[in-house]
């Protein structure tokens, strides 16, 4: 569902720049994959409100799942493309080109599995690091999310080709790794390695820095942004959108037939509201923002597509293109979704919970409720998710029991405030908030969104 519709969108605007803009099919795949991306910042929220309204439908934890991986996916296709869109030796031939960057996507995953999966090794033991028998590291949340960031900064520069480059590609010239698609290879591999616990942790605090990034990624698009740019929107800009988005509205139709044709297991989708989930998706994707804010004036300082006799206007064009879109997309996209994002998961409300089995008939199928877990695999458990000693919980508990039992045996009458403080699970900081990384940079903001709400919803899964 991410990738689908993303590349029907992503290829209608590499051909409306080919065939109407006369652009080179690299420019125009370039145009595409910096236009194609949502605007996580802008939808994920919205998500979280349809959430506490909505609870228990899974169209608003369909979104906030496919948000972050369209972005990913269009980050990952801009850095394959940027090495053929600015090679460093232009003297080189075609063949030489193509089997280098070739080599460039290989190495650089290799590299990102190396890099992220010892970062997820490696950190979350680094309480165990002693000199002198004293401990090092404090074993802090914001101790582990400043050591995360310190391993993308390094798998960034390694692939960075500015200035000095640190592991130079032989033949073709530039940087051995590629900067963006390194960073999202060490991250896959760093959440992959790395306890679930501590990806909580760094998540926590990644949400809170990201509010900020937000505040001043937008900042520095605003400062860039003129009025005369808006009279060049309905001369190639409109026409441009326009084809995009209808071909993304066909990638979500025929995305979602067929998934229900095939029968794939573990989506949430029913013959019955095809259409009304369909326009949610379609609804959903419309603000633009964050991808476009990020890559729309690459091509100029990157200097792409030099060896092409068209290059400054197809880079003049691509950043015109993306402040547009993120002033119409953000604005009406975001008028779209609240008029109509609201009415289309109430008219789909009555549908069970995603992960619940549906028969072809569109009946819910009894499954069996497995038998409860052994006393001590509910501690180690618990344990496990408050990241806490399994040794003090159990104590604990003990203490609560014996206190029962102490009360009841000799009838007398005490507060329950001291029962009930040691009968609560430990609370770390930031565990009420949410354990998803999308999320969690909305948390932050208190209860402007869940002032009513005592506890999480049910639909909000624990991991990705």
């Amino acid at each position: 569902m991410a990738f689908l519709p993303a590349t029907f969108e992503l290829l209608a605007i590499a051909m409306y720049g080919v065939f109407i803009l006369d652009y080179a099919p690299l420019e125009g795949l370039v145009l595409g994959t910096i236009l194609v991306a949502i605007g996580d910042g802008l939808v994920i929220p919205k998500m979280k409100e349809f959430g506490y309204i909505f609870k228990g439908h899974p169209m608003p934890r369909l979104m906030f799942t496919w948000a972050p991986l369209e972005a990913s996916f269009a980050l990952a296709t801009f850095g394959v493309l940027s090495g053929f869109a600015a090679p460093a030796d232009s003297a080189v031939s075609t063949g030489m080109l193509l089997g280098g960057n070739v080599l460039r996507i290989i190495a650089t995953v290799v590299g990102g599995m190396v890099l992220g999966g010892a970062a997820g090794w490696l950190i979350p033991r680094r309480t165990k690091l002693t000199i002198s028998g004293k401990q090092v590291f404090t074993g802090m949340p914001v101790e582990a999310f400043l050591m995360v960031v310190s391993v993308a900064l390094s798998a960034f520069a390694l692939g960075v080709s500015e200035g000095a480059t640190l592991v130079p590609m032989p033949l073709i010239g530039g940087a051995f790794f590629q900067s963006e698609l390194m960073v999202i290879m060490t991250g896959v591999f760093f959440s992959a390695v790395a306890a679930e616990a501590d990806l909580h942790q760094v998540e926590r605090v990644m949400g809170g820095v990201w509010i900020f990034g937000q505040l001043i990624l937008f900042s520095m698009i605003g400062s860039r942004t003129t009025l005369d740019i808006f009279p060049a929107f309905w001369h190639h800009v409109f026409p441009l959108m326009a084809c995009g988005l209808a071909a993304r509205f066909v990638g979500i139709f025929l995305a979602i037939n067929g998934i229900l044709i095939l029968d794939l297991p573990g989506h949430p989708f029913q013959a019955a509201t095809v259409m009304q989930d369909v326009t949610f998706c379609f609804v959903s994707i419309l603000p633009r923002a964050t991808i476009q804010g990020a890559l729309g004036q690459v091509p100029i300082t990157g200097q792409f597509f030099g060896r092409l006799s068209n290059s400054s206007t197809c880079q003049d064009f691509i950043f015109l293109a993306a402040r547009l879109y993120i002033c119409i997309m953000s604005v009406c996209g975001m008028i779209l979704l609240n008029t109509f994002g609201h009415r289309l998961c109430l008219q789909t409300l009555d549908r069970p919970p995603w992960g619940d089995k549906i028969d072809k008939a569109g009946k819910e199928i009894e499954t069996s409720i497995e038998a409860p877990e052994s006393p001590e695999a509910a501690v180690q458990s618990v344990a496990e998710a408050y990241a806490i000693p399994e040794k003090v919980l159990a104590e604990a508990l003990h203490k609560v029991v014996a206190l029962q039992s102490s009360s009841k045996g000799f009838g007398l009458t005490r507060s329950k405030s001291d029962s009930d403080a040691l009968s609560q699970p430990p609370i770390s900081a930031g565990s009420e908030t949410s354990t998803d990384l999308a999320f969690a940079q909305f948390d932050c903001l208190g209860s402007v969104l869940n002032a009513n709400q005592d506890q999480e919803p049910a639909w909000r899964g624990r991991r990705r």
